[in-house]
């Protein structure tokens, strides 16, 4: 069975993230964009988003994926989609996770931890638990650029991996998640996002 949710990947008003042109906005301080990141650990109650993932070492492309990403509360949906259409989808209340077929047939069971150990760049899961990223990590670098506030990190401890972010320039949202480890890149772009939206309680069921 293909592994379904390579590297993923890694979010109060309701409205939807970066549709059309990003308004001017002055600028803000790295200390600023910090603090409005971490905000969204106690602001972020749902969360529904598509994204597409690239990952490639020293250049070359190994693989490409897109998914469905919804968060209610601690209950989250992983959705993986071929040319728009499910192929298998996931449920996880950060405990036990379960992995479905399209049809909803229990395809596994695991330990969301044990699970999570398969992933390479397994805290991107836990979008809204910002504080703990920036706690475990340093700045590397901060920057300022058109298209968004570009953060890169590096693990306070253990083997060394860049953990880079492109936030949005309104909310220090993230819009893309990469991790560089050991020549390997995993580019995750989130598409479509929407923030503190109505969900249907079924669909976490």
């Amino acid at each position: 069975m293909k592994n379904i949710f390579i590297t993923f990947l890694t979010l109060c008003l309701s409205f939807t993230l970066f549709a059309g042109e990003t308004p001017k906005t002055k600028p803000l301080a790295q200390k600023e964009v910090i603090q409005k990141f971490i905000s969204w650990d106690n602001n972020l109650k749902t969360l529904d988003t598509f994204y597409i993932q690239e990952t490639s070492f020293e250049g070359t492309l190994i693989s490409k994926s897109e998914g469905h990403l919804l968060k209610m509360g601690q209950i989250l949906r992983l959705e993986t989609l071929e040319e728009g259409k499910l192929i298998q989808y996931a449920l996880t209340d950060k405990k036990i996770i379960n992995i479905f077929d399209a049809k909803s047939n229990l395809i596994t069971q695991m330990l969301w931890e044990a699970w999570q150990e398969t992933q390479q760049n397994k805290s991107l899961f836990d979008f809204g638990n910002y504080a703990k990223i920036l706690e475990n990590h340093k700045i590397l670098s901060f920057e300022n650029q058109e298209q968004g506030y570009l953060l890169v990190l590096t693990p306070k401890e253990g083997s060394p991996y860049n953990l880079t972010f492109l936030l949005d320039r309104r909310n220090c949202f993230p819009r893309e998640i990469n991790l560089l480890s050991e020549g390997v890149n995993s580019k995750t772009v989130l598409q479509d996002t929407k923030i503190n939206i109505n969900l249907k309680e079924e669909i976490f069921k």
